[in-house]
């Protein structure tokens, strides 16, 4: 009976933690002025972690040259990427007046134009097989 529970456990563990596909693609930043400070890029996975300004995975990439990448690996899914160009190095999207931010930005599903939207929904990519590079404009709002 032991050995049953035992071997239902396993079949069950690896149904539901076997079955996890993940893709490895690029995350291409274009637009970055050369020596103006590293590249933040901050990955949401869901509209809460965005909302709380608490990404699951954060990488910084130096800005030497105008075109960046970075290759990560992440689980199939739907995500919002956000880019920042860190010009005085202390890690953090700086704001001005009326909140406009003073640093270059850019987010998965903006063009630059006007200001990006608060929603997760709008802005996130869809992450899976065909995923093989996104790329994200930097912008001076």
């Amino acid at each position: 009976m032991k050995k049953g529970i035992i071997f239902l456990f396993f079949v069950f563990f690896f149904c539901v933690y076997g079955n996890t596909q993940t893709v490895t693609f690029t995350i291409e930043v274009t637009n970055v002025v050369v020596n103006g400070g590293n590249i933040i890029m901050a990955i949401f996975s869901n509209a809460e972690e965005f909302r709380r300004e608490d990404p699951p995975y954060v990488y910084v990439v130096q800005g030497n040259r105008t075109v960046v990448s970075q290759e990560v690996t992440l689980p199939y899914g739907e995500y919002l990427i956000s880019v920042f160009q860190d010009a005085n190095g202390n890690n953090d999207m700086d704001f001005g007046l009326f909140g406009i931010p003073k640093e270059l930005l850019g987010l998965s599903n903006w063009n630059g134009r006007g200001f990006p939207s608060r929603n997760f929904d709008r802005h996130k990519v869809p992450v899976n097989g065909s995923t093989g590079k996104i790329t994200i404009g930097l912008y001076k709002l």
